[in-house]
């Protein structure tokens, strides 16, 4: 990795320095994750349908709808009253648009 590409990039590993430990600034999930508050949901995914994308049954969806939609992103879409997930390019014709799927939590123990 280049200098220039690691600005601003703290990374933890292993067990800290004790000398060290008053430098680290706690790691804010809020500001890393959310860029927009107010326009931000969590949504739990239920069934295997996007394994190959690497979200699982139970996984955390963080879905912004202050975001215009690119070609590329996963979305979250309303059709007859209930939510579904789908790659905007698929978007089907009588479902609306309804957010864009930021970030997925993958919890591995509960």
């Amino acid at each position: 990795m280049k200098e220039s590409e690691n600005k601003g990039v703290s990374i933890h590993m292993g067990f800290p320095n004790p000398a060290a430990d008053r430098t680290l600034l706690p790691l804010d999930l809020h500001k890393l994750l959310i860029k927009n508050t107010s326009a931000t949901f969590f949504m739990r995914l239920e069934g295997n349908e996007w394994e190959e994308r690497g979200m699982f049954d139970g996984d955390i969806l963080i879905i912004d709808r202050a975001l215009d939609p690119r070609k590329t992103d996963l979305v979250i879409a309303t059709k007859d009253d209930a939510f579904l997930i789908t790659a905007m390019h698929k978007l089907p014709k009588e479902s609306t648009f309804w957010g864009v799927v930021t970030t997925t939590i993958h919890q591995v123990r509960s």
